[in-house]
């Protein structure tokens, strides 16, 4: 067994079919809506959430992943603290 980390910058550098064999039937996991949030620009570049899905591989394999995403600022929250964001 060799485990390994990799974070990818995007959905669709993730073979679809070996995600959607983790996440089942899980629409709002799927590859396909994963992969719509960044196509429609819905998260990406500009959205100020960078998506970051985690992967773990055994030898090569995918055993585990989860979508990931990096806020960059605070803009669409329902509170806003510009100290809280600032610091």
């Amino acid at each position: 067994m060799s485990l390994t980390l990799e974070i990818a910058d995007s959905i669709h550098a993730v073979n679809a079919n070996s995600w959607n064999a983790l996440v089942g039937d899980m629409p709002l996991l799927s590859h396909a809506f994963l992969s719509a949030l960044e196509v429609s620009g819905s998260v990406g570049k500009g959205s100020g959430w960078q998506p970051y899905p985690m992967l773990v591989h055994d030898d090569g394999v995918l055993v585990g992943a989860m979508p990931f995403y990096v806020k960059r600022h605070s803009y669409g929250e329902y509170v806003f603290d510009w100290d809280w964001a600032a610091a």
